[in-house]
């Protein structure tokens, strides 16, 4: 298992910053963008949008550090994709956790169901 530290994420992002990296100045002004987009959708009750925006996000995370992910994780959301609407990572440097996005009540029970059911996937699940 490798754990990623916060700071040595955070030292990889501000040294493309400084080099004026375009893409990762974009990314990070769209995911502002998409913060203030997710906060009207979570208001709005709006589900669908908000997962599109989890989406794009944890897209934007992969492009600002591409070892933000490993095999567990893409393992994961590529088992979860059937059932969700959205997913990404939340936290930093290994202390965060995976939030998924269910496309409704009857798929978030599939979804536990079929993760407790598997073995490979030793995960705490939180409702």
């Amino acid at each position: 298992m490798m754990v990623r530290l916060a700071n040595q994420v955070l030292l990889k992002v501000v040294t493309r910053y400084l080099q004026r990296d375009n893409l990762l100045i974009s990314s990070i002004k769209r995911l502002a963008e998409l913060a203030k987009i997710g906060r009207e959708a979570l208001m709005n009750c709006d589900f669908d949008e908000l997962g599109e925006i989890m989406l794009e996000a944890w897209r934007l995370h992969q492009e600002l550090d591409p070892y933000c992910s490993n095999e567990f994780v893409d393992r994961l959301f590529s088992f979860a994709n059937h059932y969700c609407i959205g997913y990404k990572l939340v936290g930093v440097g290994g202390g965060g956790f995976a939030l998924l996005l269910a496309k409704d009540a009857d798929y978030a029970k599939e979804l536990r169901q079929s993760l407790e059911a598997d073995s490979s996937f030793d995960v705490k699940i939180y409702d």
